[in-house]
């Protein structure tokens, strides 16, 4: 069961009060604004287009532009908000957190999608068109926003939302685009085979500088990124080429130690050979010593 507004504001109050500054900017961002918590954590407030329209990267790296309130917005640069400053566990568990604090009973769910489930019930029953909310809440299949509009309490509304759901309504009828430039891009003589990307060509949308410096904003954020990584690979190889070295001399030294002790060893056993022989003979130079001296005696 999803949480109702008045205690939905007991909830921010609580993340207000006791919680952290990025748990309330998601919580802002997840019910005031629909977005999905990985949304929600990498939301930038540098990629303005205008009327407080914002780019958002969606699941499978879909964008699309979604309006967030100028109050939703201020509270954000109040607490100093900033992309990826938490993570979606982070926020789960403390939802939970807040949960049992306010004794709120286990028939009532109380996680980072409800709050997107919230904002999509609400704009239904404020009379949002299915369509609209679909493009808002960034559903590439409309029966997905069908599935967040069924606690509509309006009969009419549930009979178009089981439509919806059973795939009987017919598909919108597609308008033509009005004023279409008249001259897209054309192949040069030696690009025949070049062809207009069907997104361009259907999508004037895509050629309008507001939208190419977003894009640009992100293309360049992931070429610093890829770039970085690319350091910090080649740092890991010059790394490992420096140990290999170290290796090797340790392994050069070790080999050299070993033939200095093959040496003294073997200098160790031939002076023990030659103190062996000089034993052989002793008693010889015993005899001929004692043999001499009787000499002189009798002498």
């Amino acid at each position: 069961m999803i949480p109702s507004p008045q205690l939905l504001n007991q909830v921010e109050n609580f993340i207000k009060q006791k919680g952290k500054f990025s748990h309330y900017c998601l919580f802002l961002l997840g019910e005031k604004a629909g977005l999905r918590v990985s949304e929600a954590v990498k939301f930038d407030l540098s990629l303005k287009k205008k009327s407080n329209l914002y780019l958002i990267q969606g699941k499978k790296h879909k964008e699309r532009f979604v309006f967030i309130d100028p109050s939703v917005i201020s509270e954000l640069k109040q607490n100093n908000w900033k992309t990826n400053q938490t993570n979606r566990f982070s926020f789960a568990h403390f939802l939970q957190k807040t949960k049992k604090e306010l004794n709120i009973g286990k028939e009532i769910e109380l996680t980072p999608h409800t709050l997107r489930r919230y904002f999509a019930t609400y704009q239904a029953n404020s009379g949002m068109p299915l369509p609209v909310l679909q493009k808002v809440l960034g559903h590439s299949s409309i029966r997905t926003t069908a599935l967040y509009w069924k606690n509509s309490q309006d009969p009419k509304e549930k009979v178009i939302n089981d439509k919806w759901l059973r795939g009987k309504v017919p598909k919108e009828p597609v308008k033509p685009i009005e004023n279409k430039p008249k001259n897209l891009l054309k192949p040069s003589e030696n690009e025949n085979n070049w062809k207009i990307p069907p997104n361009i060509q259907n999508n004037p949308r895509n050629s309008k500088p507001e939208f190419l410096t977003a894009k640009n904003k992100l293309l360049q954020g992931k070429i610093k990124k890829l770039e970085q990584e690319k350091r910090e690979q080649k740092q890991i190889i010059i790394n490992l080429k420096n140990d290999k070295k170290d290796l090797e001399k340790q392994l050069i030294q070790v080999q050299n130690e070993k033939q200095s002790l093959l040496k003294l060893l073997s200098t160790d056993l031939k002076q023990q050979q030659t103190f062996n022989n000089k034993q052989e003979n002793t008693p010889e130079l015993h005899q001929q010593l004692i043999a001499q001296i009787q000499v002189l005696v009798k002498n």
